[in-house]
């Protein structure tokens, strides 16, 4: 009898593990009311989280409008099913031990809905401004921080190199990143363990209280109570010196987290040489085309970033953030040249060209977040920045080893910055959002040039932003009304001061054709004021030809930006047609004029600056959860309206991306084209690119390799200048780039972690130091 309990109890335990373990199903069939009939739902959205959020998995209806949800463990569980124009159904499924069918869900059309959302594919959402993204428990597998997920995820007008964690838009728009709405540098999208994020919102359309972003990625992520996780990241070149590494820590105890963040990257080619061809047109009549031979130098970029963040949390009622942040980088350049006239090719000189710069920026962002009865909220941010710049510049001429032409040119600049901002939101049920806010922000600038020519610049710059706007939603129509009002001024010791206004509105119009289809339309003004640096009133020799001069009389002008998108998305399936028009009148752009026998190279507000660019996406996937593919062409046309020149300039590029994902293996390859640039005189040409990487995620670990340009001796980029007096075309070469293999190795592990979430919603830094270069 003893044998016999002895055994019963074994296999109890035994059915008790495997009930535990047990892998069950969830189904049902979602269903709308049509003309008194019931009518089954395609392609509604059906997402299972856990108790507290977290994202599991997710499908769409199929044509039936059945969904079926597998491979689920036991415990508790919330379904939700969405679709365009209907009221979000949820069902809380507690203690799910076996597999169940909730039936008929029926989905009710919604009146007004502020921000409805339109279905794209079993994680993917899109509303008025942005697309969110749930991540999947296949994508966090094959991931291992938050900027290789967005491969995985292929948002549209997004490039991501995997090979050199860089993430990019056309035209190298203006990106920010945020984490629960914290602006964040790309080091701490980095330091993001996958299995932390919940959902990544990718705002297409941001709204007025992000100033010039083009694009804003914000990741949501859990918020732990208990423990702490840390992460370590690695990079590095075995074929050339080259990396970028990472370690990053947090720590969690009730209301409070404290995270602390280093990273490195280093850049030490030397293969790296340029060739020149210019022409100079001189006052009397005469021209010279003088050719530049570069042979192999030697270049170095070192950086080095620390950030130690604390927040406090009080859910529901306030979030207090507070981040330090030290970088320190230096860099140093070495150009070697053989030159000679086309006149005159036997007479040959050498020239020496080199760049040591040195800078630390330190800097504090203070942020609170008050949340109000009655859907309001109140968040202050203020950012003090100091940036410390030492800068030194040569240029050596000799023949027959006898030096003909020694130019230096020492820098030491400092410059101090403060932004503080304050918005207030209020949130009307299924009505609208009414966002209203106020920013300024002061910089003080000295630097003091001292070599060849010397020179000491004080300079005071301001900027106040105030702005208001509002979201609503009628019928298929969602749109955003917004108005803003910029003051610009700018003072410079001994020089003429400026105070300039810009009337900012916003419109954004969107319309859902049907459930799967939309288009929208935005156009908005935005104020661009002179940088610092072209404000300063000094002069720099770059060459015995060449002088790079300061303009302390520019002023800023406004930007008119129309754009135009037509989305069409189905199941795994999505097209996206963009098309923009931009208008820069007065824009700030380059001038090159003769005086005393010399160049000047300087900066003017010039007539106008136009640019039209029409790009069409096609993606799809996953298929057969493991195939990814995104195809992507456009054109940008450039017309460049100056003082005393008119030029046109037409860029045809591509993108494309195949990725294959099979367990926790994964394989990318990408090929990009030159998406080159245009503005005043000048073209500069962009990168023709092509890479391969592949990675094994172990779970806490991940190991990988990649090569860049496997099928390129060298890496090229080609500049163009198309001045009356002095056109040049420059070409810049880097063997080291070319079929560089890298090794990649990540570790990410955590601790006693329970889970909460948070948010923070500002974006405010400065990184321009506000020091002139001859280049």
């Amino acid at each position: 009898m003893r044998k016999l309990r002895i055994k019963v109890s074994m296999i109890a335990c035994l059915l008790s593990i495997s009930a535990i373990h047990a892998q069950h199903r969830i189904s049902g069939r979602i269903v709308t009311i049509e003309s008194g009939r019931e009518t089954s739902l395609e392609f509604a959205n059906v997402a299972l989280c856990t108790a507290d959020s977290v994202f599991v998995t997710g499908v769409t209806s199929n044509a039936q409008g059945i969904f079926l949800l597998r491979n689920i463990a036991q415990g508790n569980y919330i379904v939700t099913a969405s679709y365009t124009g209907f009221t979000p159904r949820t069902i809380a499924l507690n203690g799910l031990a076996q597999s169940v069918d909730l039936g008929e869900i029926l989905m009710e059309e919604e009146a007004a809905q502020l921000e409805a959302v339109t279905v794209t594919a079993s994680t993917v959402t899109n509303r008025a401004d942005r697309l969110i993204v749930f991540v999947t428990g296949q994508q966090k597998a094959i991931s291992s921080n938050g900027i290789n997920l967005l491969n995985a995820l292929q948002l549209p007008r997004l490039s991501v190199n995997p090979v050199t964690n860089e993430v990019s838009l056309p035209g190298n728009g203006n990106l920010q990143f945020c984490v629960n709405g914290v602006k964040v540098n790309l080091g701490d999208i980095r330091a993001l363990q996958p299995g932390d994020i919940v959902r990544v919102e990718y705002l297409d359309n941001p709204g007025l209280r992000y100033g010039s972003a083009d694009a804003v990625i914000n990741y949501i992520t859990k918020r732990e109570v208990a423990g702490g996780s840390v992460s370590i990241d690695l990079g590095n070149a075995v074929t050339t010196s080259f990396g970028d590494d990472q370690i990053a820590a947090r720590f969690n105890y009730g209301k409070s987290e404290l995270g602390i963040n280093y990273s490195a990257r280093y850049r030490n080619p030397t293969e790296i040489w340029g060739d020149e061809v210019r022409t100079f047109h001189f006052a009397d009549g005469s021209t010279m085309t003088r050719l530049s031979d570069g042979s192999p130098g030697d270049m170095s970029e070192n950086a080095h970033n620390l950030s130690i963040n604390y927040n406090l949390l009080e859910d529901g009622k306030y979030f207090l953030n507070a981040t330090l942040r030290h970088s320190i980088t230096n860099e140093e350049k070495m150009r070697y040249t053989s030159q000679y006239t086309q006149q005159n090719a036997s007479d040959v000189t050498h020239t020496y060209q080199g760049i040591n710069s040195d800078q630390r920026l330190p800097s504090i962002d203070l942020y609170y977040m008050r949340t109000l009865k009655n859907r309001q909220n109140i968040i202050l941010n203020v950012v003090g920045t100091h940036i410390h710049s030492d800068m030194s510049q040569w240029y050596e001429e000799r023949k027959d080893e006898v030096t003909i032409s020694d130019i230096v040119s020492d820098v030491e600049g400092n410059k101090y910055s403060l932004i503080g901002e304050g918005i207030y939101e209020k949130t009307f049920e299924n009505t609208g959002r009414f966002t209203a806010g106020i920013m300024y922000t002061q910089a003080f600038a000295n630097n003091t040039y001292t070599g060849t020519v010397g020179s000491v610049t004080k300079m005071k710059q301001a900027d106040s932003y105030l702005y208001a706007e509002y979201t609503g939603k009628k019928d298929r129509l969602s749109y955003t009304g917004g108005i803003g009002l910029s003051r610009s001024q700018a003072e410079q010791e001994g020089k003429e001061d400026y105070m300039f206004y810009t009337f900012r509105p916003k419109l954004t119009l969107q319309y859902d054709f049907s459930r799967s289809m939309f288009a929208r339309l935005r156009g908005e003004v935005r104020n661009v004021s002179p940088s610092l640096s072209n404000l300063s009133a000094v002069d720099q020799y770059i060459d015995t030809l060449r002088i790079m001069r300061g303009n302390p009389s520019l002023k800023p002008n406004p930007n008119y930006d129309v754009n135009l998108l037509f989305s069409w998305r189905k199941g795994v399936y999505s097209l996206n047609l963009y098309n923009s028009y931009l208008y820069n009148p007065n824009p700030v752009m380059e001038t090159i004029f003769r005086e005393n026998g010399k160049f000047i190279y300087t900066y003017d507000n010039h007539k106008n600056l136009q640019k039209l660019n029409s790009e069409l996406t096609l993606s799809a996937g996953p298929i057969k959860d493991f195939l990814m593919i995104s195809l992507a062409g456009g054109v940008n046309h450039y017309i460049s309206n100056g003082n005393t020149y008119r030029h046109t300039y037409t860029n045809v590029y591509y993108r494309a991306q195949v990725m294959v994902m099979y367990k926790r293996f994964m394989a990318v390859f990408m090929a990009n084209s030159a998406n080159d640039r245009f503005s005043g005189e000048t073209m500069q040409g962009g990168e023709n690119t092509h890479l391969f990487m592949l990675t094994y995620n172990a779970g806490k670990f991940t190991a990988g390799a990649g090569i860049m340009l496997p099928f390129s001796e060298k890496y090229e980029r080609y500049t163009e200048n198309r001045n009356l007096y002095a056109p040049a075309e420059m070409r810049a070469y880097a063997n080291d780039f070319s079929r560089m293999l890298l090794l990649k190795f990540a570790w990410n592990f955590d601790f006693g972690r329970k889970v909460k979430s948070a948010d923070k919603r500002l974006n405010n830094a400065d990184a321009d130091s506000g020091i002139m270069k001859a280049n």
